[in-house]
């Protein structure tokens, strides 16, 4: 138990060091930098007029407002919340959780392992995992925030399914859940097949039911996320199409070895970002599958399987079944090299163990961790900042996502229409005053000087209230999209006109399979441990 204490802190600290360029004052200018940020200042302002779970993102969209909190995952959001009501800003928040996420995934990676093999497999997958060259394109080329926070629950599940924990295996399904579809989704696949092929004789239906009973409590919990995802995403413009994703394969030539950079994902070979897999996993793999075919190396073999599988699906040769219905899951291709991160690591930790002399296990063990900290040395910085008076203003009105695509299909276009008012009359003529400016509700005292119409400058999406005489806007304007908005027709005098943004239906009906979720958790803790520890005492 101390041993292993030791390892982790001791872990932890080597990891630290590779997030040291976080450090540095101000917001590095990663690809994915400027949603997050717009997410995480909208998701506090939600919470901050009473939203819960943030539904509706004021300014985003220029400042019309977007669904994306509601219709995206939540739970970076959730820890960047955390660090900045204790104090931290919202940049400084960022940081903190792509570091403080980075280490644990290592810290509880090497936990994982640690419950199978030796401390040197344990400690030699756990650098494999973290010290990979795609958890650097991840952190200090894209700041992929959810992305780089999934990385924390395969290990978990790793420990859920070999001590038999369900409340552990429960929260690995429910972080991943919440953090990243595509991880989710093939992190599903990975462990329902490691799953039936650890299956006994006999038993398949237990083993199903050990696999979906805490998968589907998890989906549970994470239901007030998925829910309304499921639901009202139909209402926006959202597509992975729109990534290009047919053209977005890497070559196998870039598996192998491409050049670091911080350009972006390109059509063809020119892309500015690395996609190699790193020489040492590589070969790692190339002795798993040697070994594979020997007698009783089945968790290798299903490893070495599903890595190949992983590699064929990043490559142009499964473009067919992208045509067909991978593409409506996965945007990008290459977003598939977080599962031969995750599987090259548990492998290099096999043929670790494999190893017939503990000396030589630790040699190995030496000789990997010097290696690829060698190799990340060189990649575990960022490129260009932006100083810490940054104003957030220029974030808060982004579209909140990669390409409007979160905006609702009312409006005539995905972009962005940045309005000067929050209200004005579009016929007629008088004045109005803002009464209430929240994100989930809005009040106008209208005075009009003759009748007309009054549009509220914010996007219209199911759940939003309207008064009497309103309507949804069709585009009349040439020089920006004014459609999809809110408006209401006025006669002469004084009109309140207020506006609430309330839990859609799915929204509704996922809060409450959420709740049910949670109470059958914390019903599986006081039966797994409070109830276990009372029978010991007896």
């Amino acid at each position: 138990m101390i041993k292993n204490l030791l390892i982790s802190i001791s872990l932890a600290c080597l990891l630290a060091f590779f997030t040291a360029d976080l450090a540095i004052p101000g917001l590095p200018m990663f690809h994915d930098v400027n949603p997050h940020i717009s997410r995480a200042i909208a998701y506090h302002t939600a919470l901050t007029d009473g939203q819960l779970p943030p539904m509706w993102a004021k300014e985003v969209l220029g400042g019309i407002g977007s669904p994306v909190l509601m219709l995206n995952y939540q739970l970076p959001y959730m820890l960047n919340e955390l660090w900045h009501r204790l104090g931290a800003t919202i940049f400084d928040s960022y940081k903190i959780t792509l570091a403080i996420s980075y280490i644990l995934s290592g810290v509880f990676m090497y936990l994982a392992l640690r419950k199978k093999y030796g401390y040197p497999a344990a400690w030699a997958g756990a650098i494999l995992y973290s010290l990979a060259p795609y958890r650097f394109v991840d952190i200090y080329v894209r700041g992929a925030l959810g992305e780089s926070i999934s990385f924390m629950f395969p290990p978990l599940l790793i420990i859920g399914f070999t001590t038999g924990s369900l409340p552990i295996t429960i929260l690995g399904w429910a972080g991943l859940f919440l953090t990243h579809p595509v991880a989710s989704a093939a992190f599903s696949a990975f462990f329902l097949g490691y799953t039936l092929i650890n299956a006994k004789k006999g038993q398949l239906g237990k083993t199903l039911k050990d696999f979906f009973i805490p998968y589907v409590i998890a989906i549970a919990i994470s239901m007030f996320n998925l829910m309304p995802t499921l639901a009202l995403t139909k209402y926006t413009y959202y597509s992975p199409s729109l990534s290009d994703t047919l053209l977005m394969f890497p070559s196998l030539s870039q598996l192998l070895h491409s050049p670091w950079g911080y350009g972006v994902s390109l059509p063809g070979p020119a892309d500015g970002m690395s996609f190699e897999i790193g020489l040492v996993p590589l070969v790692l793999l190339a002795a798993a599958i040697f070994l594979s075919f020997k007698k009783g190396q089945k968790e290798l073999r299903f490893l070495s399987v599903a890595s190949i599988v992983a590699l064929i699906f990043i490559l142009p040769i499964s473009m067919p079944l992208y045509k067909l219905f991978l593409g409506n899951i996965i945007d990008f291709p290459w977003r598939l090299l977080l599962c031969i991160v995750f599987a090259t690591a548990w492998i290099g930790s096999i043929v670790v163990e494999s190893l017939s002399s503990h000396k030589v296990r630790k040699v190995i063990t030496i000789v990997i961790t010097l290696v690829m900290a060698w190799q990340a040395g060189g990649m575990a910085h960022t490129h260009d900042y932006w100083g810490p008076d940054k104003d957030l203003a220029f974030f808060a009105r982004e579209t909140g996502d990669s390409y409007g695509e979160y905006a609702p299909l009312t409006r005539a276009t995905r972009y962005s229409s940045p309005f000067g008012k929050r209200a004005e009359f579009i016929s007629g003529s008088g004045e109005i005053e803002i009464v209430v400016n929240k994100s989930n509700e809005q009040t106008y005292k209208v005075k009009a000087s003759s009748a007309g119409e009054v549009r509220i400058n914010t996007a219209y999406f199911p759940g939003w209230v309207m008064p009497n005489d309103c309507y949804v806007t069709a585009r009349l304007a040439t020089h920006i999209d004014d459609s999809g908005l809110m408006a209401c027709f006025v006669n002469t005098g004084e009109t309140t006109l207020s506006f609430k943004y309330s839990a859609p239906t799915a929204q509704r009906l996922g809060n409450l399979i959420t709740l049910a979720g949670i109470g059958g958790y914390l019903w599986i803790l006081f039966q797994s441990y409070y109830l276990r520890t009372t029978k010991k005492t007896r």
